[in-house]
């Protein structure tokens, strides 16, 4: 095996595991949270908030007109009872009692509008509670998903570990401190394939003296244009 193909085995191996590595992020960053749920959450709790307003304002309207028919069966009671009989005063009961009956319809009212409102939060909290539960359920689904995606590539970088050890074996030391300073500053690949007589990174031509070179040296050459290591295949 030449020391180009040592080193391109190498870069395969790395690659590998830089995929490897970036999906596992990935799925770190998946698992830590969803969209979907926090949007989902705070749709939930803001439908419930907007209840429990919903129910104070029935029971606030519940004890206005509780407070109203008190106040209307005690007139009524002075109106009818028979201990006022001076006419004024039991025109002045009169005009009480329709006054105390006019706004205990007023009440009334108001008590049914705020009973409907109330039916449709308890509604719409209930449909925010089912795309909760939805949210969560598909991400459990998801993080199940994921969980053996993770432990797949866990044990697929270990394998390639072992494989990146094996390789490195016959790559020598000159080779693979080139090859580190290329890889960092060529986006990962210091080595790009020579393809139809050109460099496959950088797209230079090479002459057929140079493509030559490129088959049968033993020292690793670099492409003259991007500084790639060229490897013949």
């Amino acid at each position: 095996m030449s020391r180009a193909s040592s080193l391109y085995r190498l870069q395969e191996i790395d690659l590998a595991l830089d995929r490897a590595r970036a999906r596992l992020l990935e799925i770190d960053r998946l698992m830590a949270g969803s969209a979907a749920v926090h949007t989902a959450r705070g749709g939930h709790e803001q439908s419930l908030a907007a209840l429990r307003g919903g129910q104070a304002a029935v029971n606030d309207a519940e004890h206005d007109v509780a407070a109203q028919r008190a106040k209307l069966e005690g007139a009524e009671r002075s109106l009818y009872g028979g201990a006022v009989r001076n006419p004024k005063e039991l025109q002045d009961l009169q005009a009480d009692v329709e006054s105390l009956r006019r706004h205990l319809a007023s009440l009334e009212d108001r008590l049914l509008e705020a009973m409907l409102s109330l039916e449709e939060l308890e509604s719409t909290t209930r449909q925010a509670a089912e795309a909760l539960s939805h949210a969560e359920a598909t991400l459990l689904a998801e993080h199940a998903s994921l969980a053996a995606e993770r432990d797949q590539l866990q044990v697929r970088a270990e394998t390639l570990h072992g494989e990146r050890e094996a390789a490195l074996a016959g790559v020598a030391e000159k080779d693979l401190a080139l090859y580190a300073r290329l890889r960092e500053s060529m986006g990962g690949k210091a080595l790009v394939l020579l393809k139809d007589d050109s460099c496959s990174a950088c797209g230079v031509g090479l002459s057929a003296s140079e493509c030559q070179i490129v088959r049968n040296s033993a020292e690793p050459v670099r492409c003259h244009q991007c500084g790639r290591i060229l490897y013949a295949g």
